[in-house]
């Protein structure tokens, strides 16, 4: 069934779709009256109805709503912006994966450097391809992607997280699946922070201040990974091995 967003301010008791997802209702997705459709606002929300009038607005008689349950574990990342467009496919394998915020970074070793006058837009579209994604998938808690931020600014400005795990290309890093293990149940943990490093990886000095502030160094293995493909890997076996639900 497709999905279309409400924002919450305009959640209630009777639904209709406006702006950007009107038009792609009637326009790209060519929807008609009495075709069934489901809605969600981001925020767990969910309801499901037939169209009964298509316009401007799009009305919906709703069938059933319901709401999602917020994880018990929320989980950030935290990565270095690779060149190109594969912060996109990041953004969109995380909100799959059932991450609740991305944060993305600029390193001293990365090769993207974005003005802080270009940073609000970035990160306006990198929060669309996250709702996007968040409709094919079926999640209806909406992944916040916060602005970019240079590391030596964000790190001493993060939230805290009970278990901040860095990848890390350091001898002295502990293989993932055995720091997983040891994380016990996740009733004894609520937030978790993965970091990943971009294409030139974290520096010495970004290493240094991540370990200073007792970060799990984890290694994900004899060959080097792709950002992207660590990302994965990581937060896979993260979801997999605590066993929490995607939404």
């Amino acid at each position: 069934m497709d999905r279309f967003f409400i924002s919450p301010d305009r959640w209630g008791e009777s639904l209709s779709l406006y702006g950007e997802e009107s038009h792609h209702c009637r326009r790209v997705m060519r929807k008609r009256v009495g075709d069934v459709i489901e809605v969600f606002d981001g925020c767990g929300h969910w309801a499901c109805g037939a169209i009964t009038a298509l316009g401007d607005e799009v009305v919906l008689d709703l069938q059933e709503r319901g709401e999602s349950a917020k994880a018990d574990i929320q989980v950030e990342l935290a990565v270095g912006i690779p060149k190109g467009k594969t912060f996109d496919l990041i953004v969109q394998k995380a909100v799959e994966l059932g991450v609740n915020r991305i944060q993305p970074l600029m390193t001293e070793q990365g090769m993207v450097k974005i003005s802080e006058k270009d940073a609000p837009k970035k990160a306006a579209k990198w929060q669309r391809l996250a709702l996007e994604a968040s409709k094919q998938c079926g999640q209806n808690w909406l992944t916040q992607v916060a602005q970019p931020r240079p590391f030596s600014q964000w790190i001493d400005r993060r939230e805290p997280a009970d278990q901040e795990l860095i990848a890390a290309l350091t001898p002295d890093s502990r293989p993932l699946g055995e720091v997983l293990s040891q994380l016990g149940k996740s009733s004894e943990i609520s937030s978790i922070r993965v970091l990943v490093g971009p294409e030139g990886d974290f520096s010495e000095g970004e290493y240094q201040v991540c370990f200073d502030r007792e970060m799990t160094s984890i290694g994900l293995g004899q060959l080097v990974l792709r950002t992207e493909t660590a990302v994965i890997y990581v937060l896979s076996n993260v979801f997999c091995q605590l066993g929490w639900p995607a939404e």
